[in-house]
């Protein structure tokens, strides 16, 4: 037991230093303000991260699409705001008790998945320590999941205005990510890449959140025009970045956009008016740039069909080398070389195979890839299902065309590691009504 001076004593060094650390920082305030004003900021919106929970799915989605710039700032930023997000859900649980709205099988089939993950781990050895970072960010991602699936699903009518503004958010960024990436295409030439390095990856992103701004667009007023140039940035992005299968997911996009009535034939044509207009104009006002940035795209285009298709032979024959568990996390970077087929003309060693499926049945064997593809099913599912609401059918008919343009250009990318296929598969399941509709009939 503490004795009563030593205790007066502790009382006065607090009370003493509270004072101090004011008057430090505001002689600092005063000597140097802007370095005060930032970490004040930072305070702050940590805080309201924190404590808000939909501020910071807000906050996530929104830094998501600009992952390698702010990594090129500190490389755990966009890892920060992911920790920060599943704080402030964790700290929801705790001070508002109530049940966890996470009884569905889509959320199962996650739990599967991350069972596997670390069994693969476990069974590769870890794959010389880089298995753990990538077990890692599987992990992160499958928590996001889970975290957005619960939030949506735990706030009844508002889930539904959370979809919204979580989507709206992340259509805006991706807009202004492909901005970015335009101006440094214009600047520089080449692919447009954008605050991602990959212009790939890059593409992902732009096509995954183009369907929602057909959605976002039939909002009354200047809000819906807005939406609606956000769509031709997405695309007139995509089309720099040339990435052809990012093309053919928006193709295929369009054609089931078209059977679910989420656009219009005369959309379409307007639209298509005005994309056609704005690359014919960029082009004409930056000849030399798209010429060279054509040239550099054909001379490499052979030499890339070339590499993935040793890179997809590669996959499948780890898969049938360990069917179950596959090479590990980060397995097809670290045994690769042991894969390489002898007729390779052209000895590449890329870290993943450039075909997601490949990819994920080759690092965590087929049951890695059955739990996978089963959480993307449960979010086509859930959005399915969701369709027989008329409040949230447009957003759920959004998710159905940004998951088949996303199914389709992950065929030529490997984008297990990156947010839309997550975020798409985690709002299906989050809108999915049929959780609750049998709990209603019992």
């Amino acid at each position: 037991m503490s004795h009563p001076r030593e205790l007066a004593f502790k009382g006065s060094a607090v009370a003493v230093t509270v004072p101090g650390l004011v008057l430090v920082a505001g002689a600092l305030s005063v000597l140097d303000p802007l370095p005060v004003l930032v970490a004040a900021g930072a305070v702050v919106a940590v805080g309201a991260m924190v404590l808000r929970l939909d501020w910071a799915v807000l906050c996530y989605v929104a830094v998501e699409p600009f992952g390698d710039l702010l990594g090129s700032i500190h490389p755990s930023a966009v890892k920060g705001v992911g920790a920060l997000l599943i704080v402030a859900w964790l700290l929801r649980l705790a001070l508002e008790p109530r049940p966890v709205a996470l009884r569905h099988p889509g959320v199962y089939a996650t739990a599967a998945l991350v069972l596997v993950v670390l069994a693969s781990l476990a069974a590769s050895g870890g794959n010389a320590g880089a298995g753990l970072g990538v077990a890692i960010r599987y992990l992160s991602y499958a928590a996001v999941l889970l975290v957005l699936v619960d939030t949506v699903r735990a706030s009844g009518a508002d889930g539904a205005r959370l979809v919204r503004r979580a989507i709206a958010v992340f259509v805006v960024s991706c807009a202004a990510a492909g901005i970015v990436g335009l101006v440094g295409f214009v600047v520089n030439g080449g692919r447009a890449g954008g605050p991602l390095e990959d212009p790939n990856d890059f593409a992902f992103f732009l096509i995954t959140a183009l369907p929602f701004t057909l959605w976002l667009a039939r909002t009354p007023g200047l809000a819906g025009r807005l939406y609606g140039l956000c769509g031709v940035v997405l695309v007139v992005a995509t089309v720099a970045t040339f990435s052809r299968g990012a093309m053919l997911g928006i193709g295929v996009m369009v054609v089931v956009a078209l059977a679910l009535g989420l656009l219009r034939p005369r959309t379409l044509l307007v639209g298509g008016v005005v994309i056609v207009l704005a690359v014919a104009i960029g082009w004409a006002a930056y000849p030399d740039v798209v010429d060279r940035s054509l040239d550099e795209k054909e001379h490499v285009a052979a030499a890339n069909v070339d590499s993935r298709f040793t890179t997809w032979t590669m996959a499948a024959e780890m898969t049938a080398e360990r069917p179950f568990l596959g090479q590990g996390p980060a397995g097809f970077q670290t045994e690769g070389p042991r894969f390489v087929p002898p007729t390779a003309v052209e000895v590449v060693q890329p870290d993943v195979a450039h075909q997601m499926y490949l990819d994920v049945a080759a690092e965590l064997g087929l049951l890695g890839l059955g739990t996978f593809l089963a959480v993307i099913g449960y979010g086509v599912l859930g959005a399915v299902h969701a369709r027989r609401n008329p409040l949230v059918r447009p957003a759920a008919d959004a998710v159905l065309v940004a998951t088949a343009g996303a199914l389709v250009a992950a065929s030529f990318l490997s984008e297990q590691y990156y947010l839309p296929v997550w975020l798409l598969a985690g709002l299906g399941i989050g809108l999915d009504p049929h959780h609750f509709i049998r709990k209603a009939g019992r």
